[in-house]
């Protein structure tokens, strides 16, 4: 049962500023396509999370509908007292700090998927070489991508989630304390860390770099 002062921010709410919102309150109420509306829009976000956290991309994708299973599961008990992302964000969190999810990257009974579009073939982004583009630059590059993915997955929680949420997905401090429960002052701390952990995770790869151009 919601609060009525969640039902009076729900109503308030522009639904354009927050389609997750609108989507999950309308799956709340029955209606079976706002939830595929989610997994389309969500989807390859979730994937990338779990990818970035050090999962391959079998696994990320089964994460991803176990994320959307959790959602499904909870319907009934969401209040929309945050942004959906920030509700999200923390169940995504909680799945990464569970041992069977980072030791045995478990795969998840598969969801129902829009006739359109399956999100289980959601591919991420690979890293790609501009037309005539040195080979072996690109090679280099590659490699420093990969390094810094190993690097962040390597992080401590929660260190990783807070640098996934700020760097990559964008989210402000008060996002990432709200998803961590922490407060801004611990935000600020715990991303200067993180990024201190990857720069020093780095260093030697750097320091190759700068050999070889000097040879």
């Amino acid at each position: 049962m919601k609060s009525a002062e969640a039902i009076q921010e729900a109503a308030s709410v522009d639904p354009g500023a927050d389609p997750g919102r609108s989507w999950m309150l309308e799956f709340q109420r029955g209606d079976e396509a706002a939830f595929r509306s989610l997994v389309l829009h969500y989807g390859e976000r979730v994937a990338a999370f779990f990818r970035r956290s050090g999962a391959d991309r079998a696994s990320a994708e089964d994460l991803a509908q176990e994320a959307f299973l959790r959602v499904a599961r909870a319907r009934d008990r969401y209040e929309p007292t945050a942004k959906f992302s920030t509700w999200l964000h923390r169940i995504l969190f909680r799945m990464a700090t569970n041992d069977r999810t980072r030791n045995r990257w478990r795969r998840a009974v598969p969801i129902a998927a829009s006739r359109d579009r399956d999100p289980r073939d959601v591919a991420l982004p690979e890293p790609a070489s501009e037309p005539g583009a040195d080979p072996a630059a690109g090679a280099s590059l590659t490699e420093l991508r990969e390094r810094v993915r190993a690097a962040v997955a390597a992080l401590p929680e929660p260190q990783r989630t807070a640098l996934l949420l700020h760097r990559f997905e964008g989210c402000s401090y008060e996002e990432v304390g709200a998803t961590l429960g922490l407060s801004m002052p611990a935000v600020k701390s715990l991303l200067f860390r993180a990024r201190d952990n990857v720069k020093q995770r780095l260093e030697p790869l750097l320091r190759e770099e700068v050999d070889h151009g000097m040879s």
